[in-house]
């Protein structure tokens, strides 16, 4: 096995590589900005609640009784809704699935959900 000493050097790293692994490391703890938030909620959003919900500014929900996502505030405290879909959230109706979500997904779900309020 040949030893190294201070004349060895070592293998120089494709720059592709390097390059890959700026960007990992830039984006691991880079906070995601307000608009990619509200863009991760809405795919969430299309995902998991669009066959009751409304899930647009300009869709009337597939089931009627199913709030509109623009509306849902004042109806709902939309703080405690986030808290709640990470502790899993249940409704008083049976037809409402039960999801728990991840904190930066209801994050982004809030989020995405105040973007529509009709103001």
């Amino acid at each position: 096995m040949k030893r190294c000493s201070l004349t060895c050097s070592p293998k120089p790293v494709p720059i592709w590589v390097a390059a890959l692994a700026a960007a990992l490391l830039f984006t691991a703890d880079r906070p995601a900005s307000a608009s990619e938030l509200v863009q991760q909620g809405q795919d969430i959003a299309a995902r998991l609640c669009s066959s009751c919900h409304a899930v647009d500014r300009a869709e009337r929900s597939p089931i009627p009784i199913a709030p509109a996502f623009r509306r849902m505030e004042p109806r709902v405290d939309l703080d405690q809704m986030a808290e709640r879909l990470q502790d899993g959230i249940l409704s008083g109706h049976p037809d409402m699935p039960g999801f728990v979500l991840k904190e930066n997904e209801s994050r982004a779900l809030v989020a995405y959900m105040r973007s529509l309020r009709d103001d």
